[in-house]
C-alpha cells in the first residue's frame, strides 16, 4: 500500500510540475523561434531599405553630377544637335534655288560647321571637359539677333519655326548653352522626351543647380515610372526654388500615384501658402481632403473657394451636397 501512494505522488507531481514545464518550454521555443523570425526579417528589410536609399542617391548623383560616361553622354547629346542642325539643312535646301554657287556654299558650309564641331570634341577628350567655342564678332551678333527672332516666334506661337530658329543658332555654335536650354525646354513641352533628355542632362552636367531642368528630367523619370528617382530630382529642384508652386505641384503628382496622399496633402497646404487665392488649388486640396474623408477640412476650402470665386458652380454643389 506504501507503494501505491509513493506513485500516486509521483504521478501527481509529474503532473502538477513537469507537464507545465514541459509545455512552457515548448512555448518559449516557439516564441523564441518566431521573435528570431522576425528580428532577421526587419535586418533584412532594414537592409534592404538602405540598400535601395543608398542606390537611389547613387542615381540621383550620377544624374546630378555625371562623371564615369561623359563621353557617353556628350555623343547622346551631340546626336540630338547633329540631328536637329541635318534637318535644318534640309529644310534650308528645300526652301531655297539649289543653284551650283549656293549649293557649293552651303555645302562648305556644313562641312566648317562639322569641322568645327570635331576640332572641339577632339579637345575635350583631351582635357576632359567642354570648352566653349570662340565665336567672331559677326557670329556673336548673329546669335543676339536670332535669339531675339526665336523668341518673338515662340511669343507668336510659331512653334516650328521657333525650333527652326534655335537649330539655326545650334549651326553656329553647338555648345552654346542657352539654345540648348531653348531646345530642350521645347522638346519637352512637345512630349519628346527621349530628346529632351539628353539635352536636359547635358545642361545638369554644366549646371547642376539648374532647378528648371531638374525639375523636368524629374517630370521625365515620373512619366516613364520611376517615381522614386522623380522624388529625388523635383526635391532638389525645390530645394533650390522653394517658393515655385509649379515645382511642388509636381511633388504632389509623385505622392499621390506612389498612394502617399497625406503626403500629397501636406505638400499641397504648402502650395495654398504659397498661393492662397489660386481656386484651382483649393479645388485640389478640398478633392484630396475628400478622398480620405475628412469632410471638416474639404468643406473648409470649398468655402475659401467661394470667398475668392463666389460663382464656382463646383463648390457651390459640394457644399450643398454636404448640407442635404
Amino acid at each position: 500500500m506504501e507503494k501505491f501512494w509513493t506513485y500516486l505522488r509521483l504521478i501527481l507531481t509529474i503532473i502538477v510540475i513537469v507537464v507545465p514545464l514541459i509545455l512552457l518550454l515548448i512555448w518559449w521555443s516557439k516564441r523564441i523561434k518566431k521573435l528570431s523570425k522576425n528580428t532577421v526579417s526587419r535586418i533584412q528589410e532594414a537592409h534592404n531599405k538602405i540598400k535601395i536609399k543608398k542606390e537611389l542617391k547613387e542615381k540621383k548623383e550620377h544624374i546630378i553630377n555625371p562623371k564615369g560616361d561623359n563621353q557617353e553622354m556628350n555623343e547622346d547629346y551631340h546626336e540630338v544637335i547633329e540631328d536637329a542642325i541635318e534637318e535644318y539643312f534640309e529644310e534650308r535646301e528645300k526652301e531655297e534655288p539649289t543653284t551650283e554657287k549656293k549649293e557649293a556654299s552651303k555645302n562648305e558650309e556644313k562641312k566648317e560647321i562639322q569641322e568645327k564641331r570635331e576640332n572641339d570634341e577632339e579637345e575635350r577628350s583631351e582635357v576632359q571637359e567642354e570648352k566653349v567655342i570662340e565665336l567672331s564678332e559677326k557670329e556673336k551678333k548673329q546669335l543676339e539677333r536670332i535669339e531675339i527672332e526665336a523668341n518673338a516666334l515662340k511669343n507668336e506661337g510659331k512653334f516650328e519655326d521657333y525650333e527652326k530658329k534655335i537649330i539655326e543658332g545650334l549651326a553656329i555654335d553647338p555648345t552654346n548653352i542657352e539654345f540648348t536650354k531653348m531646345l530642350a525646354d521645347l522638346y519637352f513641352t512637345l512630349g519628346s522626351h527621349k530628346k529632351a533628355l539628353s539635352l536636359l542632362k547635358k545642361i545638369i552636367e554644366r549646371d547642376p543647380e539648374d532647378h528648371r531642368s531638374l525639375r523636368q528630367i524629374g517630370e521625365i523619370y515620373f512619366i516613364n515610372g520611376d517615381n522614386p528617382t522623380a522624388e529625388l530630382l523635383v526635391e532638389k529642384a525645390i530645394n533650390l526654388k522653394p517658393d515655385s508652386p509649379k515645382y511642388n505641384l509636381s511633388l504632389v503628382e509623385i505622392y499621390y500615384n506612389s498612394e502617399r496622399i497625406n503626403d500629397a496633402i501636406a505638400c499641397m497646404e504648402k502650395i495654398i501658402k504659397l498661393r492662397p487665392a489660386n481656386t484651382n488649388y483649393l479645388l485640389t486640396l478640398a478633392e484630396l481632403y475628400e478622398e480620405i474623408q475628412d469632410t471638416n477640412n474639404a468643406k473648409r476650402y470649398y468655402f475659401n473657394i467661394l470667398e475668392y470665386e463666389p460663382n464656382n458652380e463646383k463648390a457651390k454643389k459640394k457644399l450643398k451636397q454636404y448640407s442635404e
